[in-house]
């Protein structure tokens, strides 16, 4: 079962900031041993509630191993929240896959979008897919998440 966490924003404010750039930062990172579906609803509900107050927007994926998430909003929020981010024990090995300053935000939408997707559950993520589809979301990010969310997937047995 794939589950899903989001939070939509954009009915309530727009979070595009006039006349200043956007930080829109990828990494990927390996989760600490024995982490489980329930830590990563706990990392949602406090990322929903901290990144609401600080203007930063994103997509998280777990898939029972790995992270990957966009992280994007003003430079030094963006900045100061990935440093936060690095320093967690639930996770090691950050290595971040992208970093560009932008006008526009690609997950304007969501103060944190979450979806858990466990590897043997294979690659029918619908949910995943849902969020990619949003035409702001660029294609590199795209292809990124894309290619996470195949990580570990089994293929037809020979």
């Amino acid at each position: 079962m794939t589950i899903g966490w989001a939070t939509k924003t954009a009915a309530k404010r727009k979070l595009s900031v006039p006349h200043r750039s956007i930080t829109s930062m990828i990494y990927v990172s390996t989760a600490s041993p024995g982490l489980e579906q329930d830590d990563f609803q706990a990392i949602m509900a406090t990322s929903q509630r901290n990144n609401q107050r600080f203007g930063i927007t994103g997509l998280l994926v777990f898939n029972g191993f790995n992270f990957m998430q966009c992280l994007e909003g003003d430079r030094s929020a963006a900045n100061e929240l990935l440093n936060r981010i690095r320093m967690d024990e639930r996770h090691s090995g950050m290595t971040l896959l992208g970093h560009q300053e932008t006008f526009g935000r690609q997950f304007s939408q969501w103060n944190m979008a979450g979806q858990y997707l466990p590897v043997k559950q294979g690659l029918a993520q619908e949910g995943l897919s849902a969020i990619l589809a949003d035409a702001a979301v660029t294609a590199a990010t795209r292809t990124l998440f894309q290619s996470f969310r195949s990580l570990g997937a089994k293929t037809p047995e020979q």
